[in-house]
């Protein structure tokens, strides 16, 4: 399987070396291709769960 890169071509990073744009830290970006997939999903799924708790926040704040 060849999972693919989460980035959104908004690359910047913040203070705590992580991705305006797709969220990963600057060790995810330099190691996905050397990542297994296991790692790659691990990722993904953390990325999701960011995306989720983002989404309840914003549901509270309303």
């Amino acid at each position: 399987m060849n999972l693919i890169s989460p980035c959104v071509a908004t690359c910047k990073l913040t203070e705590e070396d992580i991705c305006i744009g797709c969220k990963r830290t600057i060790e995810e970006i330099i190691n996905w291709r050397t990542y297994t997939d296991n790692q790659k999903k691990a990722v993904l799924v953390r990325l999701e769960n960011l995306e989720k708790e983002a989404a309840s926040q914003s549901q509270l704040r309303k």
